[in-house]
């Protein structure tokens, strides 16, 4: 359980850290879509482990289920967005 947060939390700074390292939007989002992909569930289902079934984990694991399909999506058009607005 504390193996699956502290992945979690790894993949959030080390996209954080790429992030601010990066020069161009469209280079920021690919750092940042591991945060939603990787980051969010890993943390989620951590939490949801430690916590034992309770409604705030069933909440818990829908937020995770909502974001891992959204947050690519949301990044994807971010970037088209980007993309257009810099030519």
């Amino acid at each position: 359980m504390t193996v699956l947060i502290g992945a979690g939390v790894l993949v959030c700074l080390l996209s954080a850290a790429g992030a601010v390292r990066a020069r161009t939007v469209l280079d920021r989002l690919h750092f940042l879509t591991p945060v939603t992909s990787v980051g969010t569930p890993l943390i989620a289902i951590g939490l949801a482990v430690h916590a034992g079934w309770h409604l705030a984990t069933a909440l818990l694991l829908l937020c995770a289920a909502v974001m891992l399909p959204a947050g690519p999506v949301l990044a994807s058009a971010t970037g088209r967005v980007a993309h257009r607005a810099t030519r």
